[in-house]
């Protein structure tokens, strides 16, 4: 009988045993009883379809989250600051399998009374599932969304970004924790806080050559990263770095690059927590590539989102920038002695596919300091301007700022901008080109004694389509520059076509401001929509153009589809010639100023390029 008892009990022990342990993992993820708190703080899932993760319990938050976000039933950890109105600035995201899609529940600790859902582009249908929470399903990975509650941009936002899932994890001999591949060079972190001043010399992890730096789900390091004399080096992962402020410790950028050639930051996010100071600076350097990278800096004032100086040859693509000044600004900064023309330049940048907001200052901004010798081929194509402010304090009140921006301080120049299918959601002034001798009430000083002009800037397809009700809403602000014993700086070749201001295409200079004044023409040559059939063509397929500013008799090139049909137009619709089958136009014949390449391309889509001959 003992013998058939002890059987019974050892073969019925696993049995319990599994019960026992599935009823633990079972409670560990049911989630019905928790708090709203408990739900903000997330939880860790993985699946080879879906990863959320939790909020490291040494996060520093802001009073208790206003939000909290489910996916396929799993939460996902939030963080937030606060911003200058007082608002709980909210945020979070998770990692799904590119081709699936998650049903995604999005709980607001009041009433919603109104939301939406932005940008509003991505077309994503939601709806109330209850007075305090909606619903919605997503299919794109790489998809960064914002959630306004009953109208308030200044209020409580939620932004959440929807990552692919990591297919290029380094393979590390340990995954938890901080660990250093000496052989790869390859610092990794996992899951987890990292207090960097306790590990790193100042709190800061700078790297050289080819090392990689790589940040799992899951992981915030609370220090500093960068670049340093670096050739094709790598930060990359799907975790955070951010820089909190504390007592006795200066307030240093959170990512910086300096001196560097090649290079990828990649999916991480970077975040200026508490701490009134630039977030991600580039400093002389060439080829960087920044892909999928979020960064928010929610605090008052001087929090540019990313700085750029004096350099060439970058790419900025899929990014989402949350600031508190400047979102994207564009510098020229060397000692107070050096002439812009002696520095180097800002060249050949494009940004693409980005998501800006601005709680001060600019979207995307050139300047204000322009000790470079030049701006040139800067691009801002396919992006979203989500809500663009000027100032808090001194609201509508100062004349440098807007969406879309070039405030240059310093005698320098500006050539072939581009500002290119942009649709802005929610501005203060839409658009701002000008040359000032100072800023922010003398306490930041220009030098207009150098030569300069902005000569060539497009802005094609842009939709605003809201009004903020002020009385510098959607503003157009050109200004050139002229005192006795500078040089004179205009303002001209600057194109506006297909732009769209509440509806109302824009179709002449009568609501456009300028400092023109009798005798002294400092804005001119503006060109507007010509009634040519612009249809927009998705950037892969499009054909290239170029050059797209060019003396006249030089040669432009055409490259992509097959063509089937090329016509150029001068700005007043006079046919300039036909080039059907051609791959290459001369301009021997063609009059100064801003001209029109039409090109009906292989899938019977019309492009159509602005042109301007010297």
């Amino acid at each position: 009988m003992r013998k058939i008892r002890k059987v019974f009990i050892l073969l019925w022990f696993p049995v319990i045993f599994c019960c026992f342990f599935i009823e633990q993992v079972f409670s560990m993820n049911d989630t019905h009883s928790w708090t709203f708190a408990q739900k903000a703080m997330g939880q860790n899932y993985s699946s080879g379809q879906l990863m959320t993760y939790t909020v490291p319990e040494e996060y520093p938050l802001e009073g208790s989250q206003k939000f909290n976000v489910s996916v396929n039933g799993y939460y996902t950890g939030i963080y937030n600051d606060n911003n200058l109105w007082g608002g709980n600035v909210n945020f979070g995201y998770f990692d799904f399998e590119a081709g699936n899609s998650v049903n995604i529940v999005v709980s607001y600790s009041g009433s919603i009374d109104s939301f939406e859902i932005l940008p509003k582009g991505f077309n994503i249908q939601a709806e109330k599932v209850s007075d305090n929470a909606l619903s919605f399903q997503i299919s794109n990975v790489e998809q960064y969304i914002t959630v306004i509650i009953n109208g308030n941009y200044k209020g409580d936002v939620l932004h959440l970004f929807a990552n692919s899932i990591d297919k290029n994890i380094p393979n590390v001999a340990q995954k938890e924790g901080y660990y250093f591949d000496k052989k790869q060079g390859i610092h990794y972190f996992g899951p987890g806080y990292y207090k960097l001043s306790e590990m790193f010399s100042n709190g800061t992890l700078s790297v050289n050559k080819k090392k990689v730096i790589y940040l799992a789900g899951g992981a915030v390091l609370d220090g500093q990263l960068g670049f340093n004399q670096s050739s094709s080096a790598e930060i990359r992962g799907r975790g955070m770095i951010m820089n909190k402020e504390e007592k006795g410790m200066d307030n240093r950028v959170v990512l910086s690059v300096s001196a560097s050639t090649g290079g990828t930051i990649e999916g991480i996010i970077i975040h200026g927590h508490r701490a009134p100071g630039w977030v991600c600076t580039n400093d002389k350097s060439s080829g960087l590539s920044y892909r999928n990278v979020k960064i928010i800096s929610t605090r008052y004032a001087s929090t540019d989102g990313i700085d750029i100086n004096q350099c060439t040859d970058f790419t900025f693509e899929n990014m989402f920038i949350r600031s508190c000044d400047d979102a994207v600004a564009i510098k020229g900064l060397d000692a107070e002695t050096s002439a812009p023309v002696d520095c180097r330049p800002n060249k050949n940048l494009l940004f693409e596919k980005m998501q800006l907001w601005n709680d001060c200052n600019n979207a995307f901004g050139m300047g204000a300091e322009t000790r470079a010798s030049l701006y040139e081929n800067v691009s801002l194509r396919n992006s979203d301007i989500l809500f663009s402010y000027d100032d808090p304090n001194y609201h509508e009140t100062l004349d440098e700022r807007s969406a879309m921006n070039i405030c240059a301080l310093h005698g320098t120049y500006f050539r072939n901008i581009v500002f290119e299918n942009i649709r802005v959601n929610r501005c203060e002034r839409l658009i701002g080109l000008g040359f000032k001798d100072n800023f922010w009430f003398g306490s930041i000083q220009g030098d207009q004694s150098y030569p300069g002009g902005i000569d060539g800037v497009i802005f094609r397809n842009i939709i605003c389509e809201s009004n903020s009700g002020s009385k510098i809403a959607n503003d157009i602000w050109l200004y050139g520059w002229y005192k006795e014993g500078t040089p004179t700086k205009q303002v001209k070749n600057i194109t506006f076509d297909n732009v769209i201001i509440e509806g109302n295409l824009l179709q002449n200079d009568q609501s456009i401001k300028t400092n023109n004044v009798s005798g002294i023409i400092l804005v001119k040559d503006l060109f507007f929509n010509t009634g040519l059939d612009v249809t927009e063509v998705r950037e892969k397929y499009a054909v290239k153009v170029y050059p797209t500013i060019l003396n006249q008799g030089e040669n432009i090139y055409l490259e992509g589809d097959p063509i089937l049909k090329c016509s150029a137009y001068s700005s007043l619709g006079q046919l300039l010639g036909d080039y059907s089958g051609k791959c290459i136009i001369s301009t021997a014949e063609w009059p100064s100023g801003i001209n029109f390449i039409k090109i009906l391309d292989g899938r019977l889509s019309s492009q159509v390029t602005a042109i301007i001959v010297r």
